[in-house]
Formats: C-alpha cells, sequence, structure tokens
C-alpha cells in the first residue's frame, strides 16, 4: 500500500481537485482506492457526493477515547476491477483541531484511524487541511509521501518554504522515517501562461531542484474539472478522452507500484 498526503497550508491551489482526479486515475488502473477527506471544508465529499454513513464519523473516531473501525463509502468501481472509497467529511471536523489539542498523542490519531483500513487498499489518498496544524500534522505523521499542489503566482514561493520546513520538524519529532517528498503538480494554469506565470514558474523550478521535490506535470485552468465535480464523477471517468484525462493519467503513473 501506498499513503500520500496532498498538502499545502494555502488554499484554493487546486488540492481536492488533484486528490479526487489522481485518485479516480489510479482506480481506472484497477487499484484499490481510499480518499480521505481531512480538510474542514468537506469539499472532496461534496464534490463526490458521497454521503457519511450512519458509523462512526471521522472526527469523532479522530478524537475518541475509544477506537472504533470507520467504515469507508463507497464511490465507483471501474471495469478494470479498481475501486474508489472515501472516508468523508461532517460537520464536526470544524472543531476536531481544537479538541485533538487536549489529547495525549494527538499526533498520532490518524494514524490510529486508518491502521485497520490499510490491507484493504493499494492507495491511500489524504486531502489535507489548507493550515499548518494539528490535523495536517496527523497526516504527515502517517503518510508516506507528500504531494504538493502548487500555482504560479508568488504566494505560492513563500507557503512551500513554510511547508517545507514544517516537514522538516514532522519527519524530526514524529516520524522513524524521512517523508518521500513525491513532487510539485501545477494547477490551474491559463494558458497561454502570462510573462508573470512563467517567472513564478522559473522560481519554483530552481526550489524544486534545490528541496529534491520534483515538478511532476501541469493542470490547466479547465472547466472540464468544475464539470466533473459538479455530476459527482472523477474527470478520467466524465470526460476519459479530455487533454486533462491524459494529465491525471500520467500523474497516477508516477506513483509506485504503477511506472
Amino acid at each position: 500500500m501506498t499513503s500520500t498526503a496532498v498538502v499545502n497550508q494555502k488554499g484554493g491551489v487546486g488540492k481536492t481537485e488533484l486528490t479526487t482526479n489522481i485518485g479516480g486515475a489510479l482506480a481506472e488502473l484497477g487499484r484499490r482506492v481510499l480518499l480521505v477527506d481531512l480538510d474542514p471544508s468537506g469539499y472532496l465529499t461534496d464534490g463526490l457526493k458521497v454521503t457519511p454513513s450512519d458509523g462512526f464519523s471521522l472526527a469523532e473516531a479522530l478524537t475518541s477515547s475509544r477506537r472504533a473501525r470507520v467504515e469507508p463509502v463507497r464511490h465507483s468501481t471501474t471495469e478494470q476491477g479498481g475501486v474508489l472509497d472515501v472516508l468523508p467529511n461532517t460537520a464536526a471536523m470544524l472543531t476536531v483541531a481544537r479538541e485533538l489539542d487536549k489529547l495525549r498523542g494527538r499526533e498520532q490519531r490518524l494514524t490510529r484511524v486508518l491502521a485497520p483500513l490499510a490491507g484493504d487498499y493499494d492507495d491511500v489518498l489524504i486531502d489535507c487541511p489548507p493550515t499548518l496544524d494539528v490535523v495536517t500534522d496527523n497526516a504527515l505523521a502517517w503518510a508516506e509521501r507528500v504531494l504538493i499542489p502548487v500555482q504560479a503566482e508568488d504566494t505560492t514561493l513563500k507557503a512551500l518554504q513554510l511547508l517545507l520546513a514544517q516537514i522538516a520538524a514532522v519527519d524530526e519529532f514524529l516520524r522513524d522515517e524521512r517523508l518521500v517528498l513525491h513532487g510539485m503538480v501545477v494547477s490551474m494554469l491559463r494558458r497561454p501562461a502570462s510573462v508573470y506565470a512563467r517567472s513564478v514558474l522559473d522560481d519554483l523550478a530552481k526550489l524544486a531542484a534545490q528541496a529534491d521535490l520534483p515538478i511532476l506535470g501541469t493542470v490547466p485552468l479547465s472547466v472540464v474539472v468544475s464539470e466533473a465535480r459538479r455530476h459527482g464523477r472523477t474527470v478520467v471517468d466524465y470526460a476519459p478522452n479530455s487533454h486533462h484525462a491524459t494529465v491525471y493519467r500520467a500523474l497516477a503513473k508516477t506513483f509506485p507500484e504503477i511506472r
């Protein structure tokens, strides 16, 4: 099993879309995929039109003193035998960070929740909150690797530097093995790229080389991503012959055991 935290504390960088659509591309390849909606906004849950089950919610499992198995919700299956499941969000996630701050072992709570599910899946992708808080630390403490969506904006460069510092701190204090920096994906890039955007991309490339954090691909701005979300589907399912479907398939093939 591979476990990936899709993370950037800067909001609006396409994090949820990247998690959802790489998950769909992996399922299309026949993989058993679990998407974990750890963002209190619940955009992934809403975008895939998933209804939480009546059992223990993710928020309850993270903060409860009892060990309880959370039940993922089946979103879809593919002709290749793949599965796309979701561990959905509820409104209770809005207070989880505050509740976790009161608990012992607060950074290991997600590990306790996901460990019993790990054997059921080939890939687990976590849609992290747009904050560097204890909830994000839980994802970074459990996952094997990080995937970072970015935009061609100056604010991305500052946010990326802060995120890399946070990852270094998690590596030092919360993990036995260092997180793998899987790479960056440039999201929502307008075509043709402006002079400003190209300048930022040049700076991102320099930072990527310094941090050993490759740029894996670019997702252009397009209505097809929003259309797929409106229908509760992934791009590879909704528009299989689109350029964006090709991009997400290529990104899925950068994952271990897929190459």
